[in-house]
Parts: C-alpha cells; structure tokens; sequence
C-alpha cells in the first residue's frame, strides 16, 4: 500500500538543480486551469533516474509539466475541484496517452501536483519518452479540501478518468485510450479505473499495477492485522478512516477509542510516516475494538469488512491486458495479491499475468517494474518514427 522512496532521494536534491519553470503556455479548456510548474530537461532526468537506481529507462526528451485544477463530483454529485499533474514530452508529438496512479501518502502535499517523487518519476519515465503522462492527486488530497476516502475505488477512478477528460482536448495530449500504471494504492486505483472505463464501453490500452493490494478483504486486510510491515498500523488506521468518510461511519465503530483520537489529529496535518508510526500500536490489533474484532474473527457482520469487500478491485474480467508486478520480499503487500488476481483474471480467460521482478521488498520492486512496464508499453504502441 505505501510508497515512498520512488525517485524521493534523487528528486529531492534535484528540485532546484538543473530544472526551470515550465516554459510553455497551453490553453486550457473551459473549467479547466494548466498553471506551468517544472521542466526537466534530458540531461536532470537522466541524473534523477541514475541517483534513483532506475536501470533500463533513457531520458529521450526534455519535459514540461503543469498543475491541472479540474471539476469533479463527490458521490451524491455535487461539483468539486481536483488537482492533478500533466507532463508533456518538448518537441515531438506523444505517442499516447499514461495516466500514472501514486502510492500512499499522509500529506495532502506530497502528490504529483505539487511534484512528489511520484509525479516527478511518472513525468521523467513516461513523457521523457515520449507519453503525454497525467497523475491525479485523488479526492481529498492537493487542492481537494475533503477527507481522502483511502481506497475507495469508486471516489479514486472518479478523480483519475475526469482528469483524463480534463486534458483531453489539451495541445499536446492524444485523444487515445489510455495505459494505467501506478504503485501500491495507485496499483488498486489502476484496476478500479479500468473497471470503471471499461464498465462504461471505454477503451483501456493496458494496465501495468506494481504491488497492489486488490483484494482487501481477503487478503490485505488479514496479512496487515498480523503486523508484518512496520506501517501496518498506519496503512489499518488510514484505511478505517478513508472508508468511514466515504460510507459515512464514525471511526468508533471500528476502533478504540483512543485511536480514533489519534486518527483525527494525524492525518492531513504535516505529520510525515515515521511520526505517524511511532504513535500508533504496534500491533494493527490495538487499533480496533472487541466489537469489530469479534466480527472479523467469528465472520459476523460490520460496515468496515463490508466496505472492504465492496471495494476490492479483482472482481471483473479485464479486456485490456493486465500484467501485475510485484516484489517476491514484499511485507507490505503480499504477493498473494498479485498472483491470486492474475489467476482470479485468468479464469475469466482475460490476458493477464503477475510479474515477479525479483527479491525486493515494497519500495524497492517499483524500480525494477517501471523499466519493465515501460518496455511492454512501447510493445503496445506503434514504434517511434525512425
């Protein structure tokens, strides 16, 4: 579920160094506002890639990138604003369409828009390449003032597919059907996007998730109460939270009560992971009440395993093919999820795989996918002119 080291050390120390301001103006279209934020030129992103341990990816084109303002709706369809990223490859025409869905985050800065490591990577791997790239922040996150309903698969393709329409009559970004990739929570988002689109007669190019967690209920769920990840705890409380703001339940109907007090001081507020962690149970099992536990164990019912259920993202057969990569020492999320979904997808005689991309655990196997989702992306496309 968390991500947190993709690019960050090598974004970090190259956020003033070597990048300039965007350098072009586009014309937005009506409802929509591009403001210009970064530009990468080849030389940065090849750096960024090389300090990040990313082997396998070049730098072929500089890149510009904007903030997208753009309308959505909340689910009773009331209109909101959202944020997101768009980065453009400088000089050539893209040749499609990526739409990059970020990890977990505590802070509703630290996300594309605003250039998170994630924003950054998605913008110097994809549109260096030559993809118009987009990455949403999600509801409830950057300019989104509301709570970030955590894994709420119908609130997370809302926000990514009107981000998608957003840009679409943009200069610069095709109007084809898009590639999903993304990492962790965004690896859950990619499937609840093509779910969704696909649910709707809308084409998906592919789906290229990295150490999702599609099945939680049956899977995420029960491996992080066993409290093998040191943010086990962190990824059950935010999850308690996100889906209570979404199904409209109070946090005490799931966790003590001096969880839920935590819960609403921590979250939103500039407290960075590792602060989060120190103060919540070791355990994941002291963060919920006898109630909910009694219900988890005997298999009585609760709103919580309900929402969780309602939102796992394994339960359709894909039409565009899926490939699954995951980390074989991942402790954050279980491999099961991976090859339990390829083979769940599979059975429904849906082209789909999980991808072993070697020992590695949860941060570090998005390194090792992201080369191998970008050379199956370019098997997909026409091949570059010359």
């Amino acid at each position: 579920m968390r991500r947190r080291t993709f690019l960050s050390g090598a974004a970090a120390g190259l956020t003033l160094a070597g990048c300039a301001p965007a350098s072009r103006m586009l014309a937005a279209p009506e409802g929509v506002t591009l403001t210009p934020v970064k530009s990468y030129s080849r030389l940065t992103s090849a750096v960024l890639l090389r300090l990040a341990g990313v082997k396998g990816v070049p730098a072929r084109h500089a890149v510009d990138c904007w903030r997208v303002a753009y309308g959505s709706h909340d689910r009773q369809g009331r209109p909101i604003r959202l944020s997101g990223l768009l980065a453009l490859p400088r000089g050539v025409t893209a040749r499609g369409l990526v739409s990059w869905q970020h990890g977990t985050t505590t802070s509703r800065e630290d996300v594309p828009s605003r250039l998170s490591s994630e924003g950054v990577a998605a913008a110097v791997v994809f549109a260096g390449n030559g993809f118009a790239a987009v990455a949403p922040d999600y509801l409830g996150l950057g300019d989104s003032p509301l709570t970030h309903t955590y894994y709420a698969a119908d609130d997370t393709a809302r926000a990514v597919i009107d981000l998608l329409d957003a840009v679409r009559t943009v200069s610069g970004v095709p109007d084809t059907p898009p590639f999903l990739a993304g990492f962790s929570q965004g690896g859950h988002a990619c499937m609840a996007v093509q779910q969704a689109l696909e649910a709707s007669g809308r084409a998906v190019l592919g789906s290229a998730p990295c150490a999702g967690a599609f099945n939680l209920r049956t899977v995420s769920f029960p491996a992080a109460l066993k409290g093998g990840a040191t943010q086990s705890s962190l990824y059950l409380n935010y999850l308690v939270r996100g889906l209570g703001a979404r199904y409209g339940h109070p946090l005490e109907s799931a966790l003590t009560d001096r969880a839920s007090a935590l819960t609403r001081t921590l979250y939103d507020q500039p407290h960075k992971p590792e602060a989060i962690i120190a103060v919540l149970p070791r355990d994941p099992r002291g963060l919920f009440n006898t109630g909910f536990l009694d219900a988890f164990e005997r298999g009585g019912p609760h709103w919580l395993l309900d929402a969780m259920a309602a939102n796992e993202v394994s339960h359709f057969t894909p039409r565009a093919p899926v490939r699954l990569y995951f980390g074989a020492a991942d402790l954050d999320v279980s491999p099961t999820e991976a090859t339990t979904t390829a083979r769940m997808f599979q059975a429904l005689g849906a082209d789909a795989a999980a991808v072993d991309v070697g020992p590695y655990d949860h941060n570090a196997s998005i390194l090792r996918a992201a080369p191998k989702a970008l050379a199956w992306l370019e098997t997909l496309v026409e091949p570059r002119a010359g």
